[in-house]
């Protein structure tokens, strides 16, 4: 059966009247991609969501976590793991925000910015292009 422009318009309507609940069920279900292409800009390379090196560690921070066998060339906010497991995201008007559940966190956020939470450019374009867009895709081929 063939549509009509009239399907089509209809299908267009269902899209657009269901894209934010759709928006946010993706967040949701990628949540955990998210956190972790974050956790690695700290992890892996030191650095926060503006691509920016995080601050050094005292010199009694890098003698401890060179006893320990932890990584100390560059500041990865990783000890024993409660401030990464505490990473969450909430989707509010149409934003996405990463923040730490864990107590440590405000006074990380003081001490380090407010930038450590946040995907740099690249992770950005990775999350949006090969994963939210992925989804997304799925969504619109339903309907059109």
């Amino acid at each position: 059966m063939s549509r009509t422009v009239d399907d089509y318009i209809g299908a267009l309507d269902k899209v657009i009247s269901g894209i934010e609940s759709e928006s946010q069920r993706i967040v949701l279900s990628t949540k955990k991609t998210l956190i972790e292409l974050n956790q690695e800009q700290l992890y892996d390379y030191g650095i926060d969501s503006n691509g920016k090196p995080l601050r050094k560690y005292r010199p009694n921070t890098v003698a401890i976590k060179a006893e320990k066998g932890d990584i100390f060339a560059y500041t990865t906010l990783f000890d024993k793991g409660d401030f990464y497991r505490g990473f969450d995201t909430i989707f509010k008007n149409d934003n996405v925000t990463i923040f730490s559940r864990d107590y440590k966190s405000t006074d990380l956020q003081d001490k380090y910015g407010t930038a450590i939470f946040g995907l740099t450019k690249s992770n950005e374009d990775i999350y949006n292009y090969e994963i939210f867009k992925k989804e997304l895709d799925a969504y619109l081929l339903k309907y059109l």
